[in-house]
């Protein structure tokens, strides 16, 4: 999550929410039962920020994060 390309692509201040997002989904999951279904949430979207990119290939293909032009802050 920290190569200098996912810098390029979101910029430093999506790179710092997406850490407080990873932060507290293991505060989450550091919290509740494994059975639970928050720290089931949780262990999917840590397990996400912690997927192999490099390993992706052609599957993962980064220029839809430049096009996108999101709205809100969901």
């Amino acid at each position: 999550m920290t190569s200098q390309g996912v810098y390029r692509a979101l910029g430093l201040k999506q790179v710092r929410k997406l850490k407080e997002v990873y932060e507290c989904a293991r505060a989450v999951k550091a919290t509740y039962p494994e059975s639970h279904i928050a720290s089931k949430a949780a262990k999917r979207l840590i397990d996400a920020f912690e997927a192999d990119v490099q390993n992706a290939g052609p599957v993962l293909d980064a220029s839809w994060l430049t096009e996108n032009d999101p709205q809100g802050t969901a």
